[in-house]
């Protein structure tokens, strides 16, 4: 798996500035073909898995807690609501963590940010509003599976500059 993929996707150097709406789906099916197929997706999650688990904060535990907690006061009753509520809260959860420390570095108070705290909304759905036993995926972690992304990226795609020798 450390080694380039032998027939790499090429990738033009366009791509980079692709949107969500303008992603190429055949690039983009090609380039996940490959990852699956030797392996790479794996391998992220993987490492995924093993830094949420090494983390400090004991995230799995805090995301099982919190489905319990939701189970048990009546919140949901169904396991698709409760995946879909689970999420919800972890994406709110890690938005306010990041415009949170996105704030402090831009040198505000990192207090509530864009109103997080309005009328307890970051309470509304369950979602923790302090560091602890938030549902935050620590920051740690994302940079460390983006790495190993970027990483498996680059042994299956290889971006073509346009440039060429003449």
């Amino acid at each position: 798996m450390s080694h380039p993929s032998q027939t790499p996707v090429k990738v033009p150097a366009s791509a980079t500035a692709y949107t969500p709406a303008t992603q190429d789906p055949d690039l983009r099916s090609q380039i996940n073909a490959l990852l699956i197929k030797e392996g790479y997706a794996n391998k992220i999650q993987e490492h995924l898995l093993h830094s949420l688990n090494a983390h400090p904060s004991n995230w799995p535990s805090t995301v099982q807690s919190h489905a319990l907690a939701l189970l048990r006061s009546g919140d949901v009753t169904t396991f698709p609501a409760l995946v879909r509520r689970v999420l919800e809260d972890v994406r709110h959860d890690t938005a306010a963590a990041a415009a949170s420390t996105s704030a402090t570095e831009n040198g505000t108070n990192g207090g509530e940010v864009n109103g997080s705290g309005t009328n307890g909304a970051s309470k509304a759905n369950g979602a923790s509003s302090s560091a602890e036993g938030s549902l935050a995926i620590p920051q740690s972690v994302i940079d460390a599976v983006l790495k190993v992304t970027r990483e498996c990226l680059d042994a299956v795609a290889e971006v073509d500059d346009g440039a060429t020798a003449g």
